[in-house]
Parts: C-alpha cells; structure tokens; sequence
C-alpha cells in the first residue's frame, strides 16, 4: 500500500535529494541540500510524499504554494515534484500529484492549479493539465501549464502566477 502525508522535518534531505540529479547542477550533495535548507521559496510552501506503507519508503514529493490572487478564488501552485532515480518510472509521481490534488480539492475546495514543467508537457498533460497559450508563457525553459476539473482557461481573470 502507499499513503500520502505531509512531510516532515525528518523527511526533507531524502526530499531533497530526489531532485539532485536534475536541479543540483554542479554543486556537491553538501551544497544541494544547504540551498534547498536555506531557500525561502521552499520554506513557503507545504510539502507532501507518497510513503510505501510497509517499509515507510518515501517514493515521490512535491510541494504545494498558496497562489490565492483574491478572496474568493483559491489557487494552488504545485512543483518540485520528484522521485528517486531508482524508482522513476513506477507511477509515482502522477500518483503523488493526483492523489494531492483529489485531497486539496475536497479539503479546501480548490479548483485551479498550476505548474511549470521543466520536463517537457506530455507527463502532465497525460494528468490533465493544458499548456497556457504562448502570450501567457513567462519562461523560456519553463512551461506553465494549469488543471481544473471545473474552470477552463478562458475563465482565468487573473495574472499567471511566476515561477513559485
């Protein structure tokens, strides 16, 4: 079985290090995890694991920003998502971003969510999210993409979110 939870104190160097190989570029393990430990956009938001149940294996995390633009809508920024090297390719991932998604929308009752995909579209796309149209892109090796089960796009009245 696997769960997903919240992640705690504990939990955040192996966090971390799932993302190593892609965002570490040609820093040392040591310098990785002192700048994730130091960095103020992480502190922001509100990470979440998908946990083997048997051996507690952490097999994939994201994390969760509030991006709320005004009182009445509540808007979610999902990112850092990752999972260990010797676990890609198990489904993970897209377990760990539905599963959170499915949980924040019965739980707080949001309907809008955005990402920036480092990895290319077709990996979220296959979890339904869509890509914003090119005038609304900000990034040039980053694309934004946004998921609702209720709202297309053309009912987004607010700014894009930059990279959370």
């Amino acid at each position: 079985m696997k769960r997903i939870r919240e992640a705690t104190k504990e939990d955040m160097i192996k966090i971390y290090m799932m993302g190593f190989d892609f965002w570490g570029d040609n820093m040392s393990s040591e310098e990785y995890i002192t700048m994730c430990k130091d960095s103020s956009k992480y502190k922001k938001g509100k990470w979440y694991v998908l946990e083997a149940t048997d051996t507690e294996e952490l097999l994939s995390s994201l994390i969760v920003y509030e991006l709320n633009p005004s009182k009445e809508l509540i808007v979610k920024g999902i990112g850092s998502i990752a999972t260990p090297i010797h676990l890609r390719k198990n489904g993970y991932a897209s377990v760990l971003v539905k599963e959170t998604i499915n949980k924040l929308e019965k739980e707080e009752n949001c309907n809008n969510f955005f990402l920036y995909s480092d990895i290319g579209t077709d990996f979220y796309k296959k979890l339904g999210f869509i890509v914003l149209p090119n005038e609304s892109q900000k990034y040039e090796n980053s694309v934004c993409m946004y998921y609702s089960k209720e709202n297309g796009l053309d009912s987004i009245t607010f700014d894009i979110p930059s990279y959370f």
